[in-house]
């Protein structure tokens, strides 16, 4: 850190961070496209876990379903808040903006 105090070599680059929100969204939906596919599988079928394993494997397909379903909405959370983010830091240069005009 320089010897002029707090912030220094701090930069926030709005366009990279939308970016990353797109991707945080756009991964929420292929994890969601592929849990989607996966939901259209009979895996406890007795034929896939066999005949003793049927309430097991059911109970397993469920809990992976919900998990893959945290992951979707974690994800989806995530990239919301990105985009919340670029949005507070446009509104701050704004208003940064607009008071720098008003001094001049």
């Amino acid at each position: 850190m320089g010897s002029d105090g707090a912030g220094t070599g701090f930069s926030a680059h709005p366009e990279k961070l939308g970016d990353a929100g797109d991707k945080l969204v756009t991964a929420s939906g292929d994890v969601s496209g592929v849990k989607d596919i996966l939901g259209k599988l009979n895996m406890s079928d007795p034929a896939v876990f066999g005949e003793y394993a049927g309430d097991a494997g059911k109970s397993f397909w469920s809990a992976w379903q919900d998990e893959l379903q945290v992951n979707i909405d974690a994800l989806s959370d995530l990239g919301g808040k990105v985009h919340t983010t670029v949005a507070n830091y446009a509104k701050a240069d704004h208003g940064v903006q607009q008071q720098y005009q008003q001094g001049a």
